[in-house]
């Protein structure tokens, strides 16, 4: 059997017990280039953003079937805070109705959280989370 993040106090029942998805430590090709979108809405801090990214590392992840939630860590010695949570985006994606929103989450200044969802009855249509793309974004 294998052992699940310790998911207390950042997941509910019934996500809490669902399996961690790889790749890890890796950002998935969709995070990263999601992520680098919304640089753009940090104005000034967006290479400082850039660093975080750089300098962070996949710690858990979960498919929630309409989305995905992606913990993270940063190298706090090559990256400095930022106000972070709340930024975001929408993204076009194929496969889905309406696309799908992802919000940041900070922690201290630090990229803690990759919160992503379709909207309404919209789903991801069974697509691997290694296999997601975006076409178009607006940032939010």
């Amino acid at each position: 059997m294998i052992d699940l993040p310790d998911r207390r106090g950042w997941l509910s029942e019934p996500l809490a017990s669902s399996p961690a998805v790889p790749p890890f430590p890796q950002l998935t090709n969709f995070e990263r280039r999601a992520l680098s979108a919304i640089a753009e809405g940090f104005g000034s801090d967006a290479s400082d953003f850039r660093r975080q990214i750089d300098a962070c590392r996949v710690v858990d992840r979960v498919n929630t079937t309409v989305g995905f939630y992606t913990r993270t860590t940063v190298d706090k010695a090559v990256a400095q805070p930022l106000t972070i949570t709340h930024k975001g985006a929408h993204f076009e994606v194929p496969g889905t109705r309406y696309g799908m929103m992802v919000v940041l989450w900070g922690d201290g200044g630090y990229l803690s959280t990759i919160e992503a969802t379709t909207y309404g009855e919209d789903d991801l249509g069974g697509q691997d989370l290694v296999d997601l793309d975006f076409i178009s974004f607006k940032l939010t």
